[in-house]
């Protein structure tokens, strides 16, 4: 069995190889290609990505991401196409090709239907003058001196650079397509980005007059532990029989009176809370009172949520807004 460090120097060569082919590729690729392959594709009505082995995990990972942006793609494995799945194919269709010889034979058979039933084929190949290259109109040259494995046999440089090549093509689509972070979010309703853009901060809080830790200024120490103790918000809104905010105690605010006091008998909420706290409005989307939590000094993970009478109707935490069941 080889010594940790001879494995450690294979893993750094491999590594700084990889770089190596990255700088290579960086120098020799048309960006003019790229360019005009994202015009294209951002015109497109559909958008078709064929790949065989290693090179469809690039095709179908390229395909969702571009669905992602609200272009419309799919996946056509070519063997599958062959037994009907090609009848997906229609006039306006752009087709990204990906194959690092080239000369991949399920693609090369059906290329010649592929040509005649689809605008545009675009190909993503590892060799340039191959049979695969003959039916593209535009090239993007993905090949590479060796791969990075030892045995330069296991697809690791190519597929990095694969990667690296789709990832351009598709940051340029992005601007092509004028996409902006608020249309990507609507497009993943279901993710924190979605969230963060789409949904308001009291779709989130904890609200209800039961639910809220409302504390009075002049309660004690002790009566103010019972009552956050029993609400579990870690908080606790000082505030008169008005509900407008006074101040704000949390768990922190409590520690550091009792590690600084002796003699809780005459410490009152007022003592501790914290006079003109930040806040967040109730029709603030999530994203903004993320910022309100995180952009500072010292991040907090609690906001008390306001009305429009500087109320405080509820409560939002830091996973309240990453979604967690609360």
């Amino acid at each position: 069995m080889k010594q940790v460090a001879d494995i450690s120097a294979i893993a750094k060569a491999s590594f700084m190889h990889d770089l190596q082919e990255m700088h290579l590729v960086s120098e020799r690729i048309d960006w003019e290609v790229i360019a005009q392959s994202a015009q294209v594709i951002a015109s497109a009505e559909q958008v078709i990505c064929i790949g065989v082995g290693k090179s469809a995990l690039m095709a179908k990972r390229c395909a969702a991401t571009l669905t992602s942006i609200g272009k419309k793609s799919v996946f056509l494995h070519p063997t599958e196409a062959l037994h009907g799945d090609i009848g997906i194919l229609s006039p306006n269709d752009v087709v990204l090709v990906f194959s690092n010889s080239g000369n991949t034979e399920e693609i090369v058979s059906i290329m010649p239907y592929v040509k005649t039933h689809s605008k545009v084929i675009i190909g993503i190949l590892g060799n340039r003058v191959s049979a695969i290259s003959k039916y593209c109109e535009h090239i993007i040259d993905a090949s590479i001196e060796k791969e990075s494995c030892p045995l330069n046999t296991i697809p690791s440089s190519s597929l990095l650079i694969t990667t690296a090549i789709t990832n351009a093509l598709i940051a340029s689509v992005t601007v092509n397509l004028n996409i902006s972070t608020e249309i990507f979010a609507t497009y993943h309703p279901a993710g924190q980005l979605g969230r963060n853009l789409l949904l308001t901060v009291d779709s989130a809080m904890i609200s209800g007059k039961e639910a809220l830790p409302f504390v009075q200024p002049g309660m004690n120490v002790r009566e103010l532990i019972i009552i956050m103790s029993s609400k579990g918000l870690g908080c606790a809104i000082v505030s008169e029989d008005n509900n407008l905010i006074l101040g704000f105690i949390t768990d922190g605010d409590v520690r550091r009176c009792l590690q600084n006091n002796d003699d809780l008998s005459t410490v009152q909420a007022q003592h501790i809370m914290t006079q003109n706290p930040v806040t967040v409005h109730s029709t603030a989307l999530l994203g903004d009172a993320l910022s309100l939590m995180e952009d500072r000094e010292h991040k907090i993970g609690v906001l008390p949520v306001s009305n429009d009478q500087g109320e405080c109707i509820g409560i939002i935490r830091l996973h309240d807004i990453a979604g967690h069941i609360r």
